[in-house]
């Protein structure tokens, strides 16, 4: 069967490590501080040691949905989501991470995926383009500013635990 996609993506560089950029932005309790749409993410349950089941709540015009992801975790490189269920639009997610010596380049895709000829395309335009302005771009600028603001504060030496 064959399905449609509407899909964003963009790309930054961060300052830090990509083990420390992937431990920020693969973090449940953190996502909700750099993807305003996330209100919070709860372990449903975890298959194995690389995917889990969470139940994503997201808010979209004022109002919080809860819909069953299955979230891909492969450290340091990897972390992304699939709607699970969804017969007629599904959501989904990937961060992609490259080492570049101490900093980090971080992809950012998104989309909607639906088997309705341009049901995807319209949902993901009107999501995308009129409720969601700011986009990946504004989540990863948030993610960069968070990474490096935590960064600088956690090396420290009056912060160090030694």
């Amino acid at each position: 069967m064959k399905t449609w996609c509407y899909q964003v993506r963009d790309q930054i560089e961060i300052d830090a490590t990509i083990e420390r950029v992937y431990s920020v932005a693969s973090d449940p309790e953190i996502v909700p501080a750099y993807a305003e749409e996330v209100v919070r993410i709860e372990l449903v349950k975890r298959l194995n040691e690389h995917s889990a089941l969470v139940r994503s709540h997201l808010r979209v015009g004022g109002l919080t949905f809860a819909h069953l992801y299955r979230y891909h975790y492969r450290a340091p490189t990897n972390y992304s989501g699939t709607q699970e269920g969804g017969k007629l639009l599904r959501g989904y997610f990937s961060f992609t991470f490259q080492s570049r010596g101490a900093r980090a380049l971080v992809s950012h895709t998104e989309g909607i995926t639906s088997p309705v000829p341009y049901l995807a395309w319209l949902v993901g335009f009107i999501y995308f383009r009129a409720l969601s302005r700011g986009g990946v771009r504004e989540e990863l600028d948030k993610l960069k500013r968070l990474v490096e603001e935590s960064h600088i504060l956690t090396d420290r030496p009056e912060n160090s635990p030694h």
